[in-house]
């Protein structure tokens, strides 16, 4: 899709009517068919057998190797819990879902996301990779049309989907729109605080709370992700809406008990909130860019491996192009601005 025909702030085909989509929307996106190939030691109490064995000979007690079972109990070892988890499944992902990811500067956060939407392009997909950045730095899979320094446009994306769910659901099956894009939001926050971008901003307000109605779940779908050095720069709205919570070591107290509180306390207490935090910290210091990934929303949480996962991408992405087609990537501007 080249900037002629796709979101440009200079050329808005969305404004026209819902009738001319099948000539107007997303024509380059829909041109192209082909699917982008974008133990710790468990302090396992050797859990001593209910029938202890004595030996009366030396008067010792023998205990049996029988490690712990999986079942989440107060006895079983925070290690063994950790041992438990999975690595996160980006498939698993909705196609409408909301994300954030919080990191602090230099911690691989733009890294671990390329390889994120590396492996979700692979097996979903996508029409369009949207990035919003005020600097446009990393991302190399997203070419210059598809990138911007500001939010204006944002509002003409949401419409143009709203117009999209509209059309679709008044036409034949062959007839419907594919429009599955993804929206990315790096850094966006500004100046942090109160005073935040992210958190005055009232579409993105709105989207982190009912940005699924946009799409339809089949044919046109919306997923956020919006990346950030603060947890706390981002709204309470935002924050307690997402899907999936991404983060990794947080030099700032403050910022891992907003987490640990918001996100990781399944129970009460000194004990409960002991757990919570090691089980943060046995996953992000485990090694360099390690990420712990947590679905906020999945219900049924009874143990942290319920709901909580690990994700660690390797040291060389693929380096494949995301979105755009021939013409975008051979007028592709590589610009980093200050």
């Amino acid at each position: 899709m080249n900037k002629s025909q796709g979101y440009s702030s200079k050329n808005r085909y969305f404004k026209e009517s819902p009738a001319l989509v099948s000539h107007t929307i997303r024509a380059d996106m829909n041109s192209n068919k082909i699917e982008q190939n974008l133990n710790g030691d468990i302090h396992s109490k050797k859990t001593k057998n209910e029938h202890e064995i004595s030996n009366e000979k030396d008067g010792s007690k023998k205990e049996t190797g029988e490690k712990i079972n999986d079942t989440f109990n107060e006895e079983a070892p925070i290690v063994k819990k950790i041992n438990d988890l999975e690595k996160f499944d980006v498939n698993t992902v909705p196609r409408n879902a909301f994300l954030i990811v919080v990191a602090s500067r230099r911690s691989g956060k733009s890294h671990i996301i390329s390889h994120f939407l590396e492996e979700y392009t692979s097996k979903n997909k996508v029409n369009g990779v949207f990035l919003f950045s005020k600097t446009g730095a990393g991302f190399e899979g997203i070419p210059s049309n598809y990138r911007y320094r500001n939010l204006d446009i944002l509002p003409d994306i949401v419409e143009q989907q709203l117009k999209v769910k509209k059309y679709n659901l008044n036409v034949k099956k062959s007839k419907k729109i594919k429009s599955n894009i993804i929206i990315l939001l790096d850094d966006m926050v500004g100046s942090g605080g109160m005073s935040a971008d992210m958190r005055k901003n009232q579409m993105l307000n709105k989207l982190a709370v009912n940005g699924r109605h946009v799409s339809d779940g089949e044919n046109s779908n919306m997923l956020i992700c919006l990346i950030s050095q603060l947890y706390t720069g981002i709204s309470p709205q935002i924050r307690l809406n997402t899907d999936f919570l991404l983060t990794t070591k947080l030099s700032a107290r403050k910022e891992r008990e907003n987490i640990v509180n918001s996100f990781l306390s399944l129970n009460s207490g000194r004990k409960g909130l002991s757990e919570s935090y090691e089980i943060l910290d046995k996953v992000v210091n485990a090694d360099d860019y390690n990420f712990i990934c947590i679905h906020c929303t999945k219900s049924n949480k009874k143990k942290f491996s319920d709901y909580v996962y690990y994700y660690k991408a390797p040291a060389k992405l693929k380096n494949k192009r995301l979105t755009g087609n021939a013409h975008d990537w051979k007028n592709n501007k590589k610009e980093v601005i200050f």
